[in-house]
């Protein structure tokens, strides 16, 4: 059986998925979450769908990608192309890892010149 549309305000929006209703304004202006229908008085009206296009924002950004970035999957995503979707999820995740990788060198440096700090001046007291 199909699942039952429902529209939902973008205060209802904001509590279901847990996201200010800023933020979900802010990415409707990116193109990133259309609204589907207007209500009364001009209100956002969303679909079910909405849920789930923000969950996969919020998963995205929370693996490093930019809005920009996730715009791009998101084109992608509304034009059906999950073979392309996924493969340039894949190649951005690839560019992510390796930033994630040289900044994990980085820290490693800077934790060893503070811990030889560290150690001069346990040596001096």
């Amino acid at each position: 059986m199909a699942e039952a549309v429902h529209n939902y305000d973008i205060s209802e929006l904001s509590k279901l998925a847990g996201i200010s209703t800023r933020t979900i304004r802010y990415y409707g202006e990116l193109k990133l979450l259309p609204a589907t229908d207007r209500g009364p008085g001009g209100r956002r009206l969303y679909s079910n769908d909405a849920i789930e296009r923000l969950r996969f924002i919020s998963r995205l950004k929370h693996l490093g990608l930019s809005l920009g970035e996730i715009g791009e999957l998101n084109d992608s995503f509304v034009s059906g192309a999950t073979p392309a979707m996924l493969q340039q999820l894949e190649q951005l995740l690839a560019v992510r890892t390796a930033q994630v990788s040289e900044r994990i060198l980085e820290l490693e440096q800077l934790l060893n010149e503070l811990n030889k700090y560290r150690e001069r001046i346990i040596n001096k007291q």
